[in-house]
């Protein structure tokens, strides 16, 4: 079982989800199960903040779920392009598959989810798409998990189910000058450790922290790029890529 992170980077335009709909049809040719944990579109979560109407008697809860929007959405576009596609595909949403978040309505932090309600879901299908960045309380209300939360969601999952796990972002890596605009020599591996006291937040540093205490390495990469980038209980290790990258 694969755990895919695609970030709001590269899902920005509709030739993008293309993109992606045709990079995760071909790797659901191999064999085993995809979890693709998808973000809202760069910048919709931002404005999504910005549309909800705020007032004193705005819970925590009804932010939660306005914002959560993008990711429902997205999740439902993707699972419809991998279907054109021949893929039986399938969408699950945070409750379907028991995604437990505690603490703050808008910083929450995942607890547990109903890993045999995937196990048999995988069964049926090769792939399934799960929106990130949210969780459910007790109660059944939605919980985010922070800025950056679909990091959260895929580390989570891949640790919960024993997967592996592959954040896709728009740099091909992480790079020791500027880790968002692909600039210096690219870290062909690194420990968490170093991720979690670099500068910019290239991962969500509450994600991983929590790939640190469970121990779970991930990969870092652009969609279809060769060059990536390894965290986990590793030595730092820093190459030169031979050819420059366009910022993301």
């Amino acid at each position: 079982m694969r755990i895919i992170k695609c970030g709001g980077s590269i899902l920005g335009s509709s030739r993008e989800v293309e993109a992606v709909a045709d990079w995760v049809a071909g790797l659901a040719k191999e064999p085993g199960t995809l979890i693709v944990v998808v973000s809202a579109p760069a910048g919709v979560t931002d404005l999504l903040f910005a549309s909800i109407s705020l007032n004193a008697s705005t819970t925590g809860e009804q932010i939660a779920e306005h914002v959560s929007s993008g990711e429902r959405h997205m999740a439902e576009t993707l699972t419809d392009h991998l279907q054109s596609r021949g893929l039986p595909a399938r969408s699950l949403s945070v409750r379907e598959i028991g995604l437990q978040a505690a603490g703050n309505p808008l910083d929450a932090d995942p607890v547990s989810v109903d890993v045999e309600l995937i196990a048999k879901a995988a069964a049926e299908s090769p792939a399934l798409v799960i929106p990130g960045f949210t969780g459910m309380s007790s109660a059944g209300d939605i919980r985010l998990l922070g800025r950056g939360g679909s990091d959260l969601t895929a580390i989570f999952l891949a640790a919960e189910l024993g997967a592996s796990c592959h954040l896709v972002q728009a740099a091909p890596g992480i790079y020791e000058i500027d880790p968002v605009r692909a600039e210096g020599p690219r870290f062909e591996q690194m420990h968490w450790d170093d991720l979690i006291e670099m500068e910019r937040e290239v991962v969500q540093a509450k994600a991983v922290r929590l790939a640190k205490q469970r121990k779970q390495p991930f990969i870092v990469s652009g969609l279809s790029s060769p060059g990536r980038t390894l965290v986990g209980d590793v030595a730092a290790r820093l190459v030169r890529d031979d050819t420059s990258h366009a910022p993301s």
